[in-house]
């Protein structure tokens, strides 16, 4: 008999007080992770709900982060759109160039606080950004402007702020303010986002099946005393906060993950069966498990010369595994060993990014985290503020002024297994995991003088009362 895949352990991330009265909806059903939801939680024209849906998972009072339902779903789809005013202007049109200004925007957020006013949503959404491609130094202005392509916003089918063009979400003030104020500890102590079984629902389990299961035993009718045994899994989080947007972005991609790999849900997208799938007709297996992590996947940091030119370029986002061995005690030993199956699913899994960040918007929601993570170890490694005479102390690092509000916590997770049969017994499985190691990619950064061109005839500044140009 076999036993297999109970890691739902979501390795480490290493990524990024005055509280603002920003607004966004606040709605009791929320499918997706948008800001409009879940980012700063304050409100757009009018107070609701708690929030306790986010990436089409929702998490009751008590903190049980399960699957949405479809009635929460429309009621919360129905509320932001309600609520959203949406683009104004130039801002009505999409653009490969934006630009944003880190000065103009502490400067109006601050402004903000001060005269007790809610932000505009261009200010929530970054002039709808989709990417961010470019970090710009201007000493002469005393400013650090990030730049990528832009979008009018919607609110789109599964709840998240999206580009009306591409339908892939746009990047979230909430987001980089996080980045941006744990930057430092994404250097240090680094910050971990996991769910895990418990070593007691582990050998409860193990124990179950050796005592009811055999090959020919139809494993469903176990199903429910299964699930009990394996108990729940625990939401655990370290470095960053558990009621932050950031942490339930990358939870629930986790959790997504986590669905499709194990066959409990299917992908949105042609051509990603589940890993339970791809390994049911499988002649034979290894006693260890299987474990999936998203990663960070970006080419080298290119700056000009004089080092006021960045570009941040890749796909953003891959997909690895590794196997692990579970010990008599329930508790997980890293092999460094691949199967080759759980690769090929990793690298599908991958392959597939660009239309899940569609299909699915919490997987370009977690890649605009990744690239914002990275901005804040790149601003905090290369000195960017002393190199603009820029102080940004407001809103980057332990001395922000700036206090996120306080959402829903995920604290568990209710029991989900996957059960298949093979040649060799019966398969239980469950997997999934983020990792963002922003201050790594940042490390690694090379000249290249051809940027230089985009800093001074493609980006220029007119305007010093807004923070898009």
């Amino acid at each position: 008999m076999c036993f297999r895949g109970l890691s739902l352990r979501g390795m480490a991330v290493r990524c990024a007080r005055l509280k603002l009265s920003i607004g966004l909806i606040v709605a009791t059903g929320i499918l997706s992770a948008s800001p409009l939801t879940s980012s700063v939680c304050a409100q757009i024209g009018g107070g609701f709900g708690a929030i306790r849906v986010v990436g089409g998972v929702s998490i009751s009072p008590e903190g049980v982060l399960r699957t949405a339902t479809q009635e929460d779903q429309t009621l919360a789809l129905s509320e932001m759109r309600a609520q959203l005013i949406g683009p104004q202007g130039q801002l009505n049109q999409p653009t490969e160039r934006r630009l944003i200004s880190l000065k103009n925007l502490q400067k109006i957020i601050l402004s903000s606080i001060e005269q007790k006013k809610p932000l505009p949503e261009e200010v929530l959404f970054l002039g709808g950004l989709t990417r961010i491609e470019n970090v710009f130094v201007y000493p002469e202005r005393q400013d650090i402007v990030l730049a990528g392509p832009a979008e009018p916003w919607t609110v789109g089918v599964n709840g998240s702020v999206v580009g009306t063009k591409s339908g892939r979400p746009v990047v979230y003030l909430d987001d980089l303010l996080c980045a941006l104020q744990t930057v430092n500890k994404a250097r240090t102590t680094g910050i971990s986002v996991s769910i895990e079984p418990t070593e007691e629902g582990v050998r409860n389990l193990e124990r179950l099946q050796k005592q009811a299961l055999s090959p020919n035993m139809n494993p469903k009718s176990l199903e429910p005393a299964m699930m009990q045994a394996f108990g729940p899994q625990q939401v655990k989080l370290e470095g960053l906060a558990p009621d932050s947007h950031m942490a339930r972005v990358i939870l629930a991609a986790d959790y997504r993950m986590k669905l499709y790999g194990m066959n409990l849900a299917k992908a949105p997208v042609k051509g990603l069966p589940s890993y339970v799938e791809m390994i049911a007709n499988k002649s034979s297996m290894s006693q260890l498990q299987s474990r999936w992590w998203m990663a960070c996947d970006y080419s080298a940091l290119e700056h000009s010369a004089d080092r006021k030119a960045w570009k941040i370029s890749g796909p953003g986002i891959k997909t690895l595994t590794e196997q692990d061995q579970v010990t008599a005690e329930g508790a997980f030993k890293q092999t460094g060993k691949v199967d080759g199956l759980a690769r090929k699913w990793a690298e599908l899994f991958t392959k597939k990014m660009d239309e899940l960040a569609v299909k699915d918007p919490v997987f370009g929601e977690l890649r605009n985290v990744m690239d914002l993570c990275i901005v804040a170890a790149l601003i905090e490694s290369q000195e960017l503020q002393a190199l603009a005479n820029c102080n940004l102390s407001s809103i980057v690092g332990e001395t922000s002024k700036v206090e996120l509000a306080k959402c829903e916590v995920a604290k568990s997770l209710d029991p989900q297994c996957s059960f298949i049969q093979t040649v060799q017994g019966w398969v239980v499985t469950a997997s999934g995991g983020v990792m963002v190691d922003s201050w790594q990619v940042a490390s690694k950064v090379k000249v290249n003088d051809s940027i230089s061109s985009g800093l001074e005839s493609g980006v220029s500044w007119t305007n010093d009362d807004s923070i898009w140009q």
